[in-house]
């Protein structure tokens, strides 16, 4: 198993060393966003693919534009209350009308970038 650490003597992103083909092994979602919720980075784990039809998702807004069942629930909500506190870090389950499944989610700051992660993993039942 690889453990990302993100905290602040990790100078570099460690997500955005990697090659293309070994960020699509990586069993969730990932998105780097900046403060406004706009797209820098992403990485789609969903077969059916979450891009609306619009091509690539870099630029756009994360919570209205690319993933749209997290724009009016506590996932957008919780982005923005840890921006405005000065902290994010937080990890929750939850599930939205738009999902066939639940879903954890895994809001992390990256202190020397200056920018936010938002890492999706399905959850399964056992």
């Amino acid at each position: 198993m690889t453990v990302f650490a993100f905290d602040q003597s990790d100078p570099e992103n460690p997500l955005g060393s990697l090659k293309d083909e070994d960020l699509r092994k990586i069993p969730y979602g990932a998105a780097e966003l900046n403060a406004e919720g706009r797209v820098i980075s992403y990485i789609d784990t969903e077969p059916e693919g979450n891009d609306n039809g619009k091509g690539s998702p870099i630029g756009r807004d994360f919570f209205g534009d690319v993933a749209r069942w997290t724009g009016s629930s506590i996932i957008a909500a919780e982005f923005r209350k840890g921006i405005n506190g000065g902290a994010l870090n937080v990890v929750f389950d939850c599930a939205s009308a738009r999902l066939p499944h639940k879903v954890r989610v895994h809001f992390k700051v990256s202190p020397i970038l200056g920018t936010y992660w938002v890492f999706v993993k399905r959850l399964h039942r056992t």
